[in-house]
């Protein structure tokens, strides 16, 4: 392909945008040198013939920068026990302090009161979010603590309805199911809605992390939530891992004002999209929303209260360590945030419409595809084999090896979580069916890199089968599970 200066530009301005984020934060010579490699590159890329040449710098130097952080803020953490003495100052990469006499009941409230600056708050609502060690610790420690204060039995049951299919919080749900704590999973949205009056506590996932990437009707859910009967505490817990800056919380919030006995929870992995995709820490967040002036029901500060000492109990905080790393200009920064959030969107929505689903490919799955709602967003596509099968997946994974390097793309095999980079893999969520679930996350890159990628998947998808494919890669091992 032909590379011209403007495709060059989306690579340059990633390069500009990475070493801004860290800008007047580090103060070493590891730093300033890394600077000093930034602008070389971003040079070398403006003047080479053959700049595609030092795309991999751009990765090197994005690893660089996060070893730097990470050794930066390691150099004031590791000065101090897991139990340190009461009178010494626990400094903070970013001039703040932290107290505590033990890791494990560290209070983050610098923190949490930062996350409230790129959440959505209604007028009308009060907020108060509480962090965790993962998006997962999030998740149980928020059920643990209203199933404690609830204190449900056989004779007052709890009646959980969720819409959700990660497969860690399936799971999680199922070690809290009991005799006095009823819950139930709904393949169907219709079955779901016509439970809502019934329901004591709803788990709703957005987008729903299955195969085919559902996208919740959420007017309709609000619309039937406010027509059922207003007379007992009812709990919205939104799962927006996946959703970004597209959550929907003050939607949410302003349907739900004239409902009076209602908690809202958003919960959300911070691993994911709210890194700049460094993944410096892994953690979650819990926010939580009441109406103000509502003496009924427990309110917002008074709940997260309860859940900060099941937080302790339980051991699901941040590590002081990783509080550090997350205490930069750029993590709960809404601007940053919502830009990242939408390249990431906007490059996987571009994969999807790009690929035909008449070749290899029974199916290519995207929310965008299949619903014009606001919230219909992602950040990978999901491709459905008309061959499904083990081998072929193998296979697949094999020929995209080859063909990765041959085209020298940074394009790599492996999950994503903070999403910078574009990477491919299989899942398999049952190994006794021998089926799986071929994935893509485009990153951040745009550019020659995107494109390259994008007319890599396009030749692969025109193969009719599987047969074919492998007539005309005989010599490609394929990857094995």
């Amino acid at each position: 392909m032909i590379i011209n200066q403007d495709l060059l530009l989306d690579n340059i301005e990633e390069l500009l945008e990475l070493k801004n984020l860290f800008a007047n934060q580090i103060n070493t010579e590891d730093y300033y040198n890394w600077i000093e490699k930034v602008e070389k590159i971003i040079h070398t890329i403006k003047s080479n013939n053959s700049p595609e040449l030092f795309f991999n710098e751009i990765n090197t130097l994005t690893m660089e920068i996060r070893e730097i952080w990470m050794s930066y803020v390691q150099n004031i953490t590791n000065k101090h026990l897991k139990s340190p003495p009461l009178n010494t100052i626990k400094k903070l990469p970013q001039s703040n302090k932290i107290s505590f006499s033990y890791e494990r009941n560290i209070q983050p409230d610098f923190l949490e009161e930062k996350i409230s600056l790129y959440r959505d708050v209604h007028a009308n609502w009060e907020l108060s979010n509480v962090l965790c060690s993962s998006g997962m610790a999030a998740i149980s420690t928020v059920l643990q603590s209203y199933f404690a204060m609830y204190k449900p039995s056989e004779s007052k049951k709890l009646v959980v309805s969720t819409w959700s299919e990660y497969f860690e919080t399936r799971v999680l749900t199922d070690l809290y199911r009991s005799e006095a704590i009823e819950i139930t999973s709904y393949r169907k949205q219709n079955e779901f809605f016509n439970w809502v009056e019934s329901t004591d506590v709803f788990f709703i996932e957005l987008v729903r992390y299955n195969w085919d990437l559902e996208v919740f009707n959420l007017n309709k859910f609000l619309e039937t939530l406010c027509n059922s009967t207003p007379n007992r505490l009812r709990v919205l817990i939104v799962d927006t891992t996946l959703s970004g800056n597209y959550h929907q919380i003050e939607k949410i919030l302003k349907s739900l004002e004239n409902y009076p006995y209602i908690i809202v929870i958003q919960v959300h992995s911070i691993l994911k999209l709210d890194q700049q995709g460094l993944e410096l820490s892994n953690g979650g967040v819990i926010s939580v929303y009441t109406l103000k002036n509502n003496l009924d029901i427990p309110n917002a500060k008074v709940f997260t209260n309860y859940i900060r000492q099941v937080r302790t109990i339980l051991g699901a905080g941040l590590t002081y360590q990783e509080l550090a790393l997350l205490d930069n200009r750029f993590v709960f920064n809404k601007e940053l945030y919502t830009r990242y959030c939408n390249l990431i969107y906007e490059n996987n929505k571009l994969l999807a419409e790009k690929i035909q689903a008449d070749g290899l490919f029974k199916k290519v799955v995207h929310p965008s595809l299949i619903s014009n709602f606001e919230w219909a967003k992602s950040p990978f596509v999901v491709f459905h084999l008309k061959e499904d099968n083990l081998d072929n997946h193998g296979f697949l994974l094999g020929v995209l090896a080859y063909e990765v390097k041959k085209r020298k793309i940074n394009f790599y095999h492996g999950s994503s979580f903070g999403f910078r980079d574009s990477r491919y893999e299989v899942i398999i969520p049952n190994t006794i069916e021998s089926k799986g679930l071929f994935k893509i996350a485009m990153g951040l890159r745009r550019g020659v890199d995107q494109i390259k990628t994008i007319e890599l998947m396009q030749e692969v998808a025109n193969y009719r089968n599987f047969l074919e494919l492998r007539n005309a890669y005989p010599f490609v091992n394929p990857i094995k599970f």
